[in-house]
């Protein structure tokens, strides 16, 4: 995976450290962090705003080339990374959730939702906001006969053969 871009003071602070090391002088970190923090807070405006414009176009490049990198991903490679940030969570690193495959295939809808899209598409509730549509498809599924709930089951029962079948595809992709 793409590493993630230092922040507008970490590129301060790296281009000074440069300036010391490039003038033959003894580089002792701490004393040049503190050096830096002082030289950062007396910077101008205008050029604290170079660095952090450099910096929004390297997170921007960075999206990018990560947004790139997980669409060529395979199966197993997805699995792998989720592995590994298991891991580092278990470790106690914080901010790295799982990763989700955009081309895993998708579970299907269940019964209620499959009659609530229908009715979100005859446009009947359309006039209500989205709290109300969703009491009222609520109140509508309860009040639905047994014979019209039973056709979304029937509908729900296939599409999720069709998910178990291309999942179980998918989930050999992964392992191969």
């Amino acid at each position: 995976m793409p590493k993630r871009p230092g922040t507008s003071w970490n590129m301060f602070f790296r281009e000074h450290m440069e300036r010391v090391k490039a003038s033959g002088k003894p580089v002792v970190p701490t004393v040049e962090g503190a050096i830096a923090a002082e030289l950062w807070k007396n910077l101008g405006a205008a050029e604290k705003q170079a660095y952090q414009e450099r910096y929004r176009a390297n997170f921007e490049a960075f999206k990018q080339e990560t947004k790139d990198r997980l669409e060529e991903m395979t199966p197993a490679e997805y699995k792998l990374e989720n592995q590994r940030r298991a891991q580092l969570r278990e470790s106690g690193k914080k901010g790295l959730p799982s990763l989700k495959d955009p081309n895993a295939p998708k579970r299907p809808l269940s019964n209620f939702f499959l009659y609530a899209k229908d009715l979100r598409e005859s446009g009947k509730y359309a006039h209500l906001n989205l709290k109300e549509q969703s009491q009222a498809f609520a109140e509508a599924w309860k009040n639905l006969s047994e014979t019209e709930k039973a056709r979304y089951t029937d509908k729900n029962r296939i599409a999720m053969e069709a998910y178990k079948i291309e999942k179980a595809a998918y989930d050999a992709q992964a392992t191969a």
